[in-house]
């Protein structure tokens, strides 16, 4: 845990980010994919639909705000091993760029991308969004799947997504965003929104003001902003915590049961403190903040270049 706090005050002295994310995801990332698989975004539920058939509908949901067609020219920033961009390639017929930083990503998601018979219409290159190697103009539809969240610079992002964006271009961002609903003077507010931050190294969370405000200033044009989890029928977009693992974390009786049993070396050092600090926080933060409406996982949100 050592490595884990250093890097989330050096991120906080700096503003860079990136070394604490990467290295939470060296800590987590096995463990979230036993759990959650490919799927590492909260997207509308519905009851009766499997988890993997809501992220089908998903991808449909995202190609359509997007409106993403087979003569497009889309890029996706902070894709990842290109998941998403990949389903949008498949649905649209569009061809898809996937920028990421990480060597790993881009050598895993081009063999996906090969292995799905995509690599006549993408591929994924190494950059960063803030600051790309592009030309002016170099695509039709740019769009991020919880990707802001990793960075503490908007008006820098938006600022190049206008720039590579094609006049009518769109620009679409589906991000965990802190609502309107948000009273920074509530201390409950404040300590869920700031353990979802600090206990994954991010950047604070980016309220939907924020956002708003960026894109006017980049000179971006609203054309949607939309919860699509807030739709008949829908669970919450915590769901996938509330089937018992939230139960579980939120119990307290745990971390002293493990307490006692550290101290009885029947549990390695300090596995408290992570399992407080990387597993209880900031799952049980997800949950309480959503059902307060004071986080939102499921707001699409576009802009258009004029």
């Amino acid at each position: 845990m050592k490595s884990h706090r250093d890097a989330i005050r050096k991120g906080q002295e700096s503003g860079d980010y990136v070394p604490g994310v990467m290295n939470y995801y060296s800590l987590m990332s096995d463990l979230i994919t036993l759990c959650s698989g490919p799927f590492w975004h909260f997207v509308p539920m519905f009851k009766g639909v499997s988890r993997a058939e809501a992220h089908s509908r998903f991808h449909h949901t995202v190609t359509r705000y997007l409106g993403a067609g087979k003569e497009d020219t889309v890029l996706e920033i902070g894709c990842g091993y290109g998941e998403m961009g990949r389903q949008v390639a498949k649905i649209s017929g569009a061809s898809v760029t996937g920028l990421t930083m990480a060597d790993a990503e881009i050598v895993g998601g081009n063999e996906r991308i090969k292995d799905a018979g995509l690599d006549d219409r993408c591929k994924i290159v190494q950059g960063n969004y803030h600051k790309t190697d592009f030309q002016d103009a170099s695509f039709s539809k740019v769009f991020g799947i919880y990707t802001l969240k990793y960075s503490s610079d908007l008006d820098a992002v938006f600022g190049e997504v206008a720039r590579l964006l094609k006049p009518n271009g769109r620009f679409l961002s589906y991000e965990i965003l802190v609502t309107d609903t948000y009273d920074k003077t509530n201390p409950e507010h404040q300590e869920y929104v700031q353990n979802i931050s600090t206990c994954t190294c991010m950047p604070p969370l980016w309220p939907a003001q924020a956002m708003r405000d960026a894109a006017l200033k980049a000179g971006l044009v609203p054309v949607v902003e939309e919860d699509i989890g807030a739709v008949p029928n829908a669970r919450p977009w915590y769901t996938c915590f509330t089937n018992g693992i939230y139960q579980i974390l939120a119990c307290p009786l745990l971390l002293p049961f493990f307490r006692c049993a550290e101290t009885m070396r029947l549990l390695p050092p300090a596995f408290t403190d992570w399992f407080e600090n990387v597993l209880v926080h900031p799952t049980v933060d997800f949950v309480r903040a959503g059902r307060l409406g004071i986080i939102s996982g499921t707001v699409v949100m576009t802009w258009r270049k004029p």
